[in-house]
């Protein structure tokens, strides 16, 4: 880890050595070529300093036109070049200002004010310095016990850059019970919030320090919080941030999960989304077109266009469930009404996650279907929430959610390829998100469809 910070420090260093090799210049032809001398361009090829603030710009823009013409063979931009440049004295300095706030061992702050504005800082650099990744390891629940101060600088980062995020806490479950829709609100937006998340939960255990480690070498503990007294420490430096790393594979190692990401490919493996469609109790939240209960003509003709016998073998299997299970389950389908009336226009339809574009036909015979099932099943209700109401703009950026008897799953289907299936066997999350569903359909912009309704979308 020592090594990797040493790195990351020098990251102008590292640009510049290589656009001088693929310039084939040296030091002195640089120096020459932007009229400066050779002392300081060696310190900035070593990482040694950085361009003054004072004229950085200048210099950083005369470099990449030295580089640029020679490398006009590789159509090298000169505009481009001075970005990367600028970008590379930028994560320099973000870290060196961390060195300087961590100084090397221990940092303390008394006030939640001041902790906040550490992390949120914090957050930000090692955002730009990992690329554009942000890993949160905490002993502790911090959505609970930090609140919403925390969630709110979790909200703040996809606008600052941040791409990927990853967090991994532990939860003293009886906590949960409490603020089901508060919890549920904040696992929903980061999942929603990200190109790339991945949240992992574990049981708590007993007596454990309050610890969270940043990307692997900033580390931060909880010493004390009660009403308004408050006390935390910090740290950049490797040692202690590898000690706590340690701590922190110890708590996690071995202990029951709570919610933990999955990948779409083990899901179809595991037979996760067969089993949950096989359920006799099951809610379903589709932010995206409704992939189920589609009738066994379309979920043949689907599987025959399959160049993979594998998903072939998939959907003949999908297809037996959805006429032998889902149509006879007890279901509760909650849809946004844009969301029929797009599936209807385009016949865009995501399966195990493979794109499909169906047919009108096929379009009106998976409608139609539906349609036919509340018929015969009044356990089978659809649910549609009205897109204008603006009580619903948060709920429309949620993943969509599927609640059986068995697990919990989280999908992000807006994000192509999908990569963020989040699931939960633990049985208190079920019921913490049982409880979240039923008063969303409960909602005033929420109102149940007749079979009658659903048709005449088309």
């Amino acid at each position: 880890m020592t090594d990797k910070r040493k790195t990351e420090s020098k990251k102008f260093g590292e640009e510049l050595r290589k656009l001088m090799h693929l310039a084939g210049l040296k030091e002195r032809e640089l120096a020459n070529f932007i009229n400066y001398d050779i002392t300081s361009i060696s310190k900035w090829v070593n990482g040694a300093k950085l361009p003054s603030k004072r004229n950085r710009s200048e210099i950083i823009y005369a470099l990449a036109e030295c580089f640029a013409q020679n490398m006009k063979d590789v159509g090298a931009d000169a505009a481009e070049i001075a970005e990367e440049l600028l970008n590379a004295c930028r994560k320099d300095e973000l870290f060196k200002e961390m060195e300087i706030q961590g100084t090397h061992s221990l940092s303390f702050v008394d006030s939640r004010k001041d902790f906040f504005d550490v992390l949120e800082k914090l957050f930000r650099q090692v955002s730009a310095l990992d690329d554009h990744t942000v890993e949160i390891a905490a002993s502790f629940n911090v959505l609970e016990h930090l609140g919403h101060r925390f969630y709110e600088l979790i909200q703040k980062l996809p606008s600052a850059g941040t791409k990927r995020f990853s967090m991994k806490m532990c939860m003293n479950m009886p906590e949960q019970e409490v603020e089901n829709k508060l919890y549920c609100d904040m696992l929903l937006n980061i999942v929603a919030g990200y190109e790339r998340a991945e949240i992992s939960i574990v049981a708590a255990k007993e007596q454990t320090p309050w610890i969270i480690v940043v990307n692997g070498f900033f580390y931060i503990q909880i010493l004390y919080q009660k009403e308004d007294d408050f006390a935390a420490c910090f740290s950049t430096d490797p040692e202690v941030a590898s000690m706590f790393r340690r701590i922190g594979r110890e708590i996690f190692e071995n202990a029951e999960q709570v919610l933990s990401y999955a990948s779409p490919e083990n899901l179809r493996k595991t037979n996760v989304q067969l089993d949950s469609y096989s359920c006799r109790r099951q809610r379903l939240f589709f932010n995206e077109a409704p992939a189920m209960l589609l009738p066994e003509n379309v979920m043949e003709e689907l599987a025959k266009q399959s160049e993979s016998k594998d998903y072939s073998d998939y959907l003949r299997k999908l297809k037996k469930v959805f006429s032998s299970y889902t149509y006879n389950a007890r279901v509760d389908l909650l849809l946004f009404s844009s969301v029929i009336s797009e599936y209807i226009a385009t016949g865009e339809l995501s399966l195990g996650n493979v794109p499909h574009h169906l047919t009108e036909k096929q379009v009106k015979d998976h409608i139609n279907y539906i349609s036919r099932c509340m018929e015969e099943n009044h356990g089978f209700k659809v649910y549609v929430l009205r897109d204008t109401v603006n009580e619903s703009e948060n709920l429309r950026m949620f993943p969509s959610i599927f609640i059986d008897t068995m697990a919990v799953t989280l999908e992000n289907s807006r994000r192509k390829p999908n990569e963020n299936y989040h699931i939960s066997m633990y049985p208190q999350i079920i019921r913490v998100f049982e409880k979240y569903f039923d008063a969303m359909i409960q909602r005033p912009d929420c109102y149940e469809l007749t079979p009658e309704e659903l048709r005449r979308y088309l």
